[in-house]
């Protein structure tokens, strides 16, 4: 298996990967919390990437680990919102997601568009569960 980090691939031997996993499977099939050498704990969402990264590599998953620039383009955005460029150029113009220009071109700050994915997700979540309400609406009706 293979990792990769800061462009830097770090293979692991079939024995570390045993290793990791032996760990797992002793402290009740998950580790429940990190802390440094002296004993102080991770705050919680580092512990939680840990625990991710521990159980794919358990699970012999591809892992991958980087960082996103501060600022991104219009068409790195789209594809992180998993629309067009287009699309986004809408929602940027009707208010929906921040933007700020840099020259001609439009940039967008990753935590927005992170922010704004995890909206989408819950607005998409949201309509089904609408949807299913209505069913049983009508269903009830008849």
């Amino acid at each position: 298996m293979t990792v990769t980090a800061e462009n830097q691939t770090i293979m692991l031997e079939p024995g570390e990967r045993q290793v990791i996993e032996e760990f797992i499977t002793e402290h009740g099939g998950d580790a429940q919390e990190f802390a440094t050498a002296d004993g102080r704990g991770l705050p919680a969402p580092v512990n939680g990437i840990f625990r991710a990264v521990l159980r794919a590599i358990k699970e012999d998953l591809p892992i991958s680990v980087s960082t996103l620039p501060r600022e991104v383009t219009t068409t790195t955005a789209a594809s992180m919102l998993g629309m067009s460029r287009p699309t986004l150029m809408k929602h940027v113009r009707e208010g929906r997601i921040a933007a700020h220009k840099v020259g001609s071109h439009h940039r967008l700050l990753s935590r927005d568009v992170l922010a704004y994915r995890d909206a989408l997700k819950q607005e998409r979540l949201q309509a089904v569960f609408d949807v299913m309400d209505f069913d049983d609406e009508v269903k009830n009706e008849n």
